[in-house]
């Protein structure tokens, strides 16, 4: 729409899109950070021999605009509007994507002005909208829906084992599995590797490290960018960098002080508890029956440096396990 008008079913105008930008004419970089000077916004639209100077303007609901301010605080205003009924619907839609993986309207930067909608949206957007826009509010309502608590696995009832369908997946009737994103699968592999949770009452040099290493492994992971809902499984440089990467090597090799695989293998009181301790910290799960006894009975035994070693591996297969890396 930069470039050209939506010739693919839209009704949005490349006029639209300088309209829009216009808004953000007067933001300038400044020692003190964003400042708004006064300066005309000018484009060459398509098709036309020379540039142009574009006044602001919103692509619909113009009656709510109103003419004081800044420029950038004259469309914050409109955005937040509790008339803008399409800012409600598109946070919720957003807000509802990152919580379950999928976003209620698909695509999720293609939210229609008029309906219908899916059951639940409007409700959250009203909702949204009259408490002032809060989204720890929003995030919290979505988080305690029925939908939310919903296992990715199919209510048997009488018939056991049945598969899930399309249409599960289409009415919400399990919860979606969905890969995790670059910077949760790093910090699911940091909280792994230890034995007590980190958060905003931990060290600040853990904390520091934390936020360098996050950085560095989604630089590494790559993140989706546009392609954040998209359903497909990770690409094999990730899959490369999960089985031979630095962050994975340094949480899982032997290191009592700082990695959990060492610890529960040299603080657990027997070989179940410790099996069943390595899959609560990485799969916040405990092993089936089958798994339980697989891994014991490759555990028995096992002293020193080989039961050392045995819980590297161990933990190593855990994170490289699919079960890790998606939402489920």
């Amino acid at each position: 729409m930069q470039c050209h008008d939506d010739n693919l079913g839209g009704d949005w105008l490349q006029s639209d899109f300088h309209q829009l930008a216009a808004f953000y004419s007067e933001a300038q970089h400044a020692i003190t950070g964003i400042a708004d000077t006064p300066r005309a916004y000018k484009t060459q639209y398509h098709g036309r021999s020379e540039p142009e100077a574009v006044l602001p303007n919103v692509p619909f609901a113009e009656d709510l605009i109103d003419a004081e301010g800044s420029r950038r605080e004259r469309l914050a205003r409109w955005v937040t509007h509790p008339q803008n009924k399409a800012f409600g619907r598109t946070t919720v839609n957003r807000a509802w994507a990152l919580l379950l993986g999928r976003p209620l309207v698909e695509p999720i930067d293609n939210m229609p002005l008029a309906g219908p909608y899916p059951p639940g949206l409007e409700t959250l957007a009203e909702d949204f909208v009259a408490n002032g826009c809060d989204l720890r509010r929003l995030f919290r309502s979505i988080a305690k829906s029925r939908v939310f608590g919903l296992s990715s696995q199919a209510d048997a009832g009488s018939q056991a084992d049945h598969e899930l369908t399309d249409e599960h997946d289409k009415n919400w009737a399990a919860f979606p599995i969905t890969r995790l994103r670059p910077e949760q699968v790093a910090g699911g592999l940091l909280q792994a590797a230890r034995l007590k949770t980190i958060n905003a009452d931990s060290h600040i040099l853990l904390r520091l490290a934390r936020y360098g290493q996050t950085n560095e492994f989604v630089k590494r992971y790559g993140d989706t960018g546009e392609d954040e809902f998209d359903t497909h499984g990770g690409t094999i440089p990730q899959r490369l960098l999960m089985m031979n990467g630095d962050l994975v090597k340094q949480r899982t090799e032997q290191n009592l002080i700082g990695n959990a695989a060492t610890r529960i293998s040299s603080l657990a009181p027997d070989d179940e508890q410790a099996i069943q301790s390595a899959y609560l910290a990485v799969l916040t799960r405990k092993p089936t029956d089958e798994e339980l006894q697989h891994f014991t009975g490759s555990l028995a035994g096992a002293r020193g440096n080989r039961r050392l070693r045995f819980f590297e591996d161990l933990y190593w297969v855990l994170l490289n396990s699919t079960e890790f890396s998606w939402n489920h």
